[in-house]
């Protein structure tokens, strides 16, 4: 069952107006492979101001197109497989479709045991477009066997596109029109030996042009015979890519003092277009540099933190404005 809800959006100019900015929509990936690099943190920053967040532990995240996979056959309809490190061995691989209507999954296989689970259909993982205000649900359930054991699988997903901003990252990655969307997904096994459900609980950060959540929070609880328990709550987050996927570059800027007054000092190269924005993504100021040093008068800008970023990089400054 797949439900979409969309909110009302009153006056077509409105609509029209901020219509490029306000919806995620399918990512435009290349064809061949490409790896990430994410950072784990048992901590769970909140907000978009992830840049003082620490990796406890770094993951490489490998997407491998699925027709080259020893698994092209079951996953005919998947586009690519992400293939992370399993914690008993192996390597696990999850089956991902991006199309124009939704981001799909297909199932996956464990990397240790070698276990297959098909989805007989896709779970519409999220709607394209999705819009703030979005809620979206869907259902599967299905028969899948392992080790010769049938079970019955009950997998739900509930989706809620919270707000838009521009996450920072450690390391002065900056990523504009980051949609957080609070997602619940819940999996549930029974079989004629045993029963019980992991739920998955969390904010995640969808970046435009990206195949998963540039940032996330997550907390599973196992449910077993009825009493639950917290298996793990921490974050990840994106710390480079590693091949195969240009990021945005760093580029050289400067901001100082901070705190600032009346007058910032601005340091980058001439002929560079600098965005200031503001807690909740808005943009304060743009301008581009006729020098490669300049002093501009901020006693108009409202007090509070405002991150300076190079349009085009991944580079950001932090200036704190007072009055």
């Amino acid at each position: 069952m797949k439900t979409t809800l969309r909110h009302a959006v009153f006056g077509v100019l409105f609509t029209l107006t901020l219509a490029a900015q306000a919806q995620l929509t399918q990512p435009n990936l290349p064809d061949h492979g490409f790896s990430f690099v994410y950072g784990v943190t048992n901590l769970q920053p909140e907000g978009f101001d992830w840049s003082a967040a620490s990796s406890i532990q770094n993951v490489n995240f490998d997407f491998v197109p699925a027709d080259s996979t020893a698994y092209a056959d079951q996953f005919s309809q998947a586009d690519f497989s992400q293939q992370t490190p399993g914690q008993t061995g192996g390597i696990n691989e999850a089956f991902y479709e991006y199309n124009p209507d939704y981001f799909g999954f297909w199932g996956g296989v464990d990397g240790a045991s070698g276990a297959q689970i098909v989805h007989p259909e896709v779970v519409e993982y999220l709607p394209y477009p999705m819009e703030v205000g979005d809620v979206h649900q869907d259902t599967l359930v299905f028969d899948f066997m392992v080790s010769g054991l049938a079970y019955v699988r009950d997998y739900s997903v509930d989706m809620e596109a919270v707000e838009l901003g521009t996450l920072t990252l450690p390391g002065g990655q900056v990523f504009e029109n980051t949609m957080r969307i609070q997602a619940n997904v819940a999996v549930f096994d029974s079989s004629v030996a045993s029963s019980g459900s992991i739920l998955t609980e969390g904010s995640q950060y969808w970046a435009p042009d990206m195949p998963l959540p540039v940032a996330q929070t997550y907390t599973y609880t196992q449910i077993v015979d009825g009493d639950s328990s917290v298996i793990f709550s921490g974050a990840e987050f994106l710390v480079d890519a590693a091949a195969g996927f240009d990021l945005p570059l760093a580029a050289s800027l400067e901001a100082f003092p901070s705190p600032a007054k009346h007058t910032l000092n601005v340091v980058a190269k001439a002929g560079s277009w600098v965005r200031v924005l503001n807690l909740q993504g808005q943009t304060v100021e743009r301008r581009q540099l006729t020098s490669d040093r300049e002093a501009w008068d901020v006693s108009t800008w409202p007090a509070g933190l405002h991150f300076l970023q190079v349009e085009g990089s991944r580079t950001t400054r932090r200036v704190l404005i007072t009055h």
